[in-house]
């Protein structure tokens, strides 16, 4: 059971991973990462240059096969 890190906070195993989708509202952009438990976890894109979560570099890693 490998973890794949997320964010600072957050770690999750890929096989578990149930989906992937964006939330794009006028205001923020987040990535919404949903387990096979029914867990959703969104991360909101701060921007990954500023120290923040890029949330285009955690999908990649999530669909990397």
């Amino acid at each position: 059971m490998a973890l794949t890190r997320l964010t600072k906070e957050l770690a999750v195993n890929k096989d578990l991973v149930a989906s992937v989708h964006w939330d794009r509202l006028y205001t923020s952009t987040a990535l919404v990462v949903t387990m096979q438990d029914g867990t959703a976890h969104r991360i909101t894109h701060t921007g990954g240059y500023t120290g923040g979560d890029d949330c285009y570099e955690i999908e990649r890693r999530l669909l990397d096969a």
